[in-house]
């Protein structure tokens, strides 16, 4: 029987170019590491201060989800 173990990852990054560097990385590493990456993406998030409209924080995320097959 064939079992698929499923990991998502979420990177909190500082720039949009870490975030896609990060994916490129996981994409490269996917045959050494013997898994299967069917998911990636990068989302930018961003918090306000509600009174003053100033920005707070901001960073990128890169999520990836990695299927690895278990014997």
């Amino acid at each position: 029987m064939r079992q698929i173990k499923t990991i998502i990852i979420t990177y909190v990054l500082d720039s949009e170019q870490e975030a896609l560097d990060t994916i490129e990385e996981c994409k490269e590493k996917q045959r050494s590491e013997d898994y299967t990456l069917t998911k990636y993406k990068t989302e930018y998030k961003c918090k306000k201060d509600r009174k003053t409209g100033d920005l707070l924080d901001e960073r990128w995320n890169a999520t990836v989800t990695k299927e690895y097959e278990v014997i």
